[in-house]
């Protein structure tokens, strides 16, 4: 099965070059890296071009999750069956991206996310905020959708493509331009009852100071990760 990974990146010069390091290292699990330039406009952008991984040029950043739509639509175009995504920010490690895709080319599941707080997973320097926050928002959502998350907001996710070629709604609709559109997609594939979807155990590295450890900021971006969980539970749009 042909592997694709997904990762954006906007204005990340601090970080990038870690990623980049890493992504060299040792082989990697999937076939093929694909970068989303999001407008970068501090060096990044030259990183990108030279880094000698495919990769999508974008003027302006028209959202994360526009990028990622974008890439799932490359991927679908040139053939390949499995997708997954990971940050540009250094939290996560290529060196589990096997922990993810595994499961997919063993036929045991269609959709696989990490989880820092599953036995096996990490997150060093983990802020008090998120530490208290996630597992408040997987309680709710389990009462939206019956299922028990652990790590609901890690973005460290791979899935079989046929979940987006069967599906019955666009990715590309403006609302999910920030941070909607995987969730919404997450959302669709637990609530759908037809996907074998499960966590497995990764670390997100947080550190103690000098590098942005996310872009998610703020009540406006997270509840761009949560709306999507309501609107895909009565917008009714499903799979064929």
């Amino acid at each position: 099965m042909k592997s694709c990974f997904f990762i954006p990146v906007f204005n990340q010069i601090n970080e990038f070059p870690l990623v980049l390091a890493e992504l060299r290292e040792k082989p990697l699990s999937c076939n093929t890296i694909l970068i989303v330039n999001n407008g970068s406009d501090d060096g990044s952008e030259k990183l990108i071009r030279e880094s000698g991984f495919p990769y999508l040029d974008l003027a302006v950043n028209r959202g994360v999750g526009y990028s990622n739509a974008l890439a799932i639509e490359w991927a679908l175009e040139k053939g390949y069956d499995i997708f997954g995504s990971m940050a540009g920010n250094g939290k996560m490690l290529p060196s589990e991206m096997h922990r993810l895709i595994d499961p997919i080319i063993e036929g045991e599941v269609d959709y696989v996310t990490g989880s820092r707080f599953l036995p096996g997973g990490a997150s060093p320097n983990l802020p008090l905020f998120r530490k208290f926050s996630i597992p408040l928002v997987n309680i709710f959502l389990f009462f939206l959708s019956g299922k028990l998350l652990t790590d609901f907001s890690c973005g460290y996710r791979c899935f079989s493509l046929d979940i987006v070629r069967r599906a019955q709604f666009d990715l590309q609709e403006p609302w999910m331009h920030t941070y909607s559109m995987e969730y919404y997609l997450y959302a669709k594939v637990i609530y759908s009852k037809e996907f074998r979807c499960i966590e497995v155990p990764v670390t997100m590295r947080y550190p103690l100071k000098g590098m942005q450890y996310s872009k998610i900021s703020g009540v406006k971006d997270w509840w761009a990760m949560l709306k999507p969980w309501i609107i895909a539970r009565f917008d009714g749009k499903n799979f064929n």
